[in-house]
Parts: C-alpha cells; sequence; structure tokens
C-alpha cells in the first residue's frame, strides 16, 4: 500500500472525528446558548410579573386609602402607578412573544394567562370606580363590609391566585430550562470524551502503522544525500517497493546522472542573465533619463505657473499700492482702480481654472456634467459669439450636413472648445474661418479651419503642452497663457473623444475634435 493512501486514510478518520467533535461542539453551543436565553427571559418575566404584582397591590392600596380617608393627591399617585401597571404588561407581552418565537406555540398560554391578568385588574379597577361613586351615600359601616369583602375575595383570592399561577410558571420554566441544559452538558462531556479516546487511538495506530514503513527507507535517502554532498556521485539509492518513497529514490538516482547536464545548463543561465542584466541597466537607465525629464518638465510647468501668475498679481499689488497712496480721489477713480483690479484677478482665476481641469484630467479626477444637447445649435451659438472676438473684416462661417446632432455632453464645457478653437483661428489665422459640423463614426466631428500662416512641424508637436505659445502667436500677440488648447484637449478626452491639429506653414490650420453619442460612464464620474 502506498503511502499516499495511508496517510489519506489516517487523516480521513481523523477529519471525520473532527468534524463530529466540532458538530458536538457546535450543537451544544447552539442548545447552551438557547436554553440561556430561554432562562434569561423567563428570569426577566418572572422579575416583570413582580413588578407588576407590586405596582398592582399598590395601586389597590391607593384605592383603598383613598375610599376610606379621602383622595389626598388628586389621583395623581393612582396615575403613577397605573401607567407603571401599563407599562409592565406591555413588557410582558414583548417579552412572552420572544419566548413563543424562541420556544414555540406552548408558550401562548402565558399569553392567555397575562389576558386574564389584565382583565381583572380592569375589572378590580372599575370595582373600585363603583365603590367610590357609591361611597357617599352608602352607610359606613356598610361600605366598609362592601370594601373588606371586595377585597378579599376579588383581590386577595383571585388576583393573587392569577399571580401566583403565572410565577410558577415562569419559575417551572426555569427549573425545566435549567434541567435540559444539565442534560446537554452530560452529553456533551460524554460525547468529547469518546471523540477524544477514538481519535487517541487513530493517532497511535496511524503513527505505528507509517513509522514501520518510513523509517528505513528513509535512512537510506538521507545517506544517499549526504553521499551526493560529498561529491559522490556514483551513488545510488535502492528502496524497493512500489511506494512514494521507492519513487523519490529513482528520481534521486536520475538527479545524480543529469548533474553533469546540469552543470552545462547552469553555465549558460549564468550567461543569459548576465545579458539580461545588462539589458535591463540599459532600461533602468533609459528610465532614469525619463524620470529627469519628467523632474525638469515639474520644474518647468513650476517657472511657467510663477511667470504667468506674476503678472496679473503684480497688477493687483501696483493698483493697491497706487489706490492706497492716491490720497483724496473720486469715486470713479477708485472703481477704476477696483475694476482693473478685478480684470486682473479675474485673470489669474481662469489661469488657476484651467490648471486645475488639465491636471485633473491627467490624473483621470476631472468630472463633468453631461445632459442631452443639441450640438449643432451650441456650436452656432459659439460661432455667434467668436464673431464679436474677432476683426469685422475677418469673415466666419459655419456649414453642417447634419440633421440630428443630438448627444451626451457637458454643454458649458463643449462651447468652451468651440470658443477656444474659434479664438484662436480669429487671433492667429487669416481673413477666412470656415466651422463645420459633420458625422463621425460613433459620433459627430466639429471642424475650425482657418487660412493664416499655420503652424510649423515644431510647434505642431508641442501646441497641446501647457503654456506654450507657437512662434506666430508669440510674435504677433502679447496676450495669453498658453493654456487653451491643453484645456481643450482635456475637455475633449473627458467626454471620450479626441483632438488633433493639421497645418502645412502657409495654408492655415485645421482644427478637429470628434464627440462620441454617449459619455462613457467613468468619464462623466
Amino acid at each position: 500500500m502506498r503511502y499516499l493512501t495511508k496517510l489519506t486514510l489516517s487523516f480521513s478518520a481523523l477529519l471525520a472525528i473532527a468534524l463530529v467533535s466540532a458538530g458536538i461542539a457546535l450543537w451544544s453551543a447552539q442548545s447552551a446558548e438557547r436554553h440561556l436565553e430561554r432562562s434569561q427571559l423567563a428570569y426577566q418575566v418572572h422579575g416583570r410579573y413582580l413588578s407588576l404584582s407590586n405596582h398592582t397591590y399598590q395601586l389597590f392600596k391607593q384605592f383603598g386609602d383613598a375610599l376610606m380617608i379621602g383622595d389626598r393627591d388628586q389621583g395623581r399617585g393612582e396615575a403613577v402607578l397605573l401607567t407603571a401597571i401599563r407599562s409592565d404588561i406591555r413588557e410582558l407581552r414583548i417579552l412572552i412573544a420572544e419566548e413563543v418565537q424562541l420556544v414555540g406555540d406552548e408558550e401562548i398560554e402565558e399569553l392567555e394567562l397575562l389576558a386574564q391578568i389584565e382583565r381583572k385588574i380592569e375589572s378590580v379597577l372599575q370595582e373600585f370606580q363603583r365603590l367610590q361613586t357609591s361611597a357617599e351615600s352608602s352607610d359606613p359601616a356598610q361600605f366598609q363590609d362592601r370594601l373588606s369583602k371586595f377585597l378579599d375575595e376579588k383581590i386577595d383570592a383571585d388576583f393573587e391566585a392569577l399571580i401566583a399561577e403565572a410565577l410558577a410558571e415562569e419559575e417551572g420554566e426555569v427549573a425545566e430550562t435549567t434541567a435540559e441544559m444539565q442534560y446537554a452538558i452530560v452529553l456533551f462531556e460524554v460525547a468529547a470524551i469518546l471523540a477524544g479516546v477514538i481519535a487517541a487511538l487513530t493517532a497511535i495506530f496511524g503513527i505505528l502503522f507509517l513509522r514501520r514503513g518510513l523509517t528505513v527507507p528513509l535512512q537510506r535517502l538521507l545517506r544517499g544525500a549526504e553521499a551526493v554532498g560529498r561529491g559522490e556521485l556514483d551513488h545510488r539509492i535502492d528502496v524497493p517497493g512500489d511506494t512514494e518513497l521507492g519513487s523519490v529514490a529513482q528520481a534521486f538516482n536520475q538527479m545524480i546522472d543529469n548533474v553533469a547536464e546540469r552543470q552545462d545548463l547552469l553555465s549558460a543561465s549564468r550567461d543569459a542573465l548576465e545579458h539580461e542584466v545588462s539589458r535591463r541597466t540599459e532600461q533602468l537607465q533609459k528610465l532614469l533619463k525619463t524620470l529627469r525629464e519628467s523632474e525638469d518638465n515639474r520644474k518647468r510647468l513650476l517657472a511657467d505657473v510663477s511667470h504667468e501668475l506674476r503678472t496679473p498679481l503684480t497688477i493687483i499689488r501696483g493698483e493697491a499700492d497706487v489706490a492706497l497712496r492716491g490720497g483724496d480721489r473720486s469715486i470713479g477713480e477708485y472703481q477704476e482702480v477696483l475694476n482693473r483690479t478685478r480684470e486682473a484677478a479675474d485673470h489669474t482665476a481662469r489661469i488657476v481654472d484651467d490648471l486645475l481641469f488639465v491636471a485633473r484630467q491627467e490624473s483621470g479626477e476631472v468630472r463633468i456634467r453631461p445632459r442631452e444637447i443639441d450640438l449643432a445649435e451650441l456650436v452656432q451659438r459659439a460661432v455667434t459669439a467668436g464673431k464679436a472676438l474677432g476683426s469685422s473684416a475677418k469673415a466666419v462661417s459655419f456649414e453642417t450636413s447634419v440633421t440630428d446632432a443630438k448627444l451626451q455632453a457637458d454643454p458649458r464645457r463643449i462651447q468652451q472648445v468651440v470658443t477656444i478653437l474659434l479664438e484662436n483661428a480669429l487671433r492667429y489665422g487669416g481673413e477666412n474661418v470656415q466651422v463645420r459640423l459633420d458625422y463621425a463614426p460613433g459620433g459627430f466631428a466639429v471642424t475650425i479651419a482657418d487660412d493664416g500662416p499655420g503652424l510649423t512641424d515644431s510647434d505642431q508637436e508641442h501646441v497641446f503642452e501647457r503654456f506654450f505659445r507657437g512662434s506666430n502667436a508669440a510674435i504677433r500677440y502679447d496676450g495669453g497663457a498658453g493654456l487653451g488648447l491643453p484645456v481643450a484637449k482635456a475637455i475633449v478626452e473627458a467626454h471620450g473623444g479626441q483632438i488633433a491639429l493639421t497645418s502645412e506653414p502657409g495654408e492655415g490650420v485645421e482644427a478637429r475634435f470628434t464627440l462620441p453619442n454617449r459619455v462613457r460612464l467613468e468619464a462623466a464620474s
């Protein structure tokens, strides 16, 4: 018999014992928990019945005193006790309902008994009210006899019997639960002892059974390993029988035969490893170069941000200094200073907002608010607004072959893209600007073309970089922060679209962006 079979049988027996023991333990724990919960409920019900009895007798005494010597507190004490009694009955009903849910319908009798007690209390209270009504018109001696008889029959006999029955019921339930718990504990102890004895016997026989078949083969394997460790590659291990250790011995002998071949392979692997290390070193050097370029870009970004923000901040500070040193000025002069300051602050805020939007888009955290829009109508509005920005000598036209341009997008952001591209065409392009809206695969395409001087190849490589301004813009215009196209690219890509600029020197620039019919869920999140 193979060792695996022997081990499987041994561990299967131990596993079965463990599962049985776990089942017994689980059953015992659940049984103990159930009995403990039932016992606690019984104790709570018993205590609540005692509270009900105490409050009821106090109420009956209050009523008796009121009938005999008069109601001195105008019924306030009775009202408090009535509230306590109703609270006791309500709590008893909740606790008994929990007992019914835990034990079963056999506890419904307790609800019936509680209903009898409640009805008895109500009848006694009604009788007290009748006695109180007839107290003034009755003879004192006769009234006292009626009261004594009522207390003896209705309270001392009937009510006390019902309370006693309820308490006896709960005490019996506690005793029954305790007995069941003790019986379960005894069963668990017996089962645990039996499981332990069986497990111990199984383990002892399994160890003896396996040890006889493992000791000699393992010793031979150990001597063979020591011999090979000393360099005796001609040593062989003899383990007879169709067992796992016999298979291990055969594999060990085969391993010795393959040592020389393995040594050759090891030498080849070492050479390959050296080559791989060299290749990886080259990759790391390239990665280090990329990291250094990223650090340079970060530093350049900080320098550009500082440069772009310095001008509006200098304007704000300068206007404030002028206002502070100017002495007496008219309201109009102060308003002019404040307007210039506000314009500089707005310019600074736009730069910061554009930078923040681009940074969020690059980190995947940009948020857009898509809704259904008519792209043709939106582009038309942007073109109309853009005409006011350019010179009256420049012609702006809009053409479209699209009949239904409905799509899901953020209207404010898409209009911002069209406005940016249109402003660039009006500022840096020629006299004619053409805007087109066409169908595109899965969506729509907006194209804005001008007949200006165009862009160089070098400018086209950097147009979407932050703070980059083409040579044409740098020469002809002083304004602009170089953030328009990066912002436009971030908005389009946030909608799941694409944007590109194509140009030939002297032939103008064509800016084209596409938008899908629906925004990707991750882009709109």
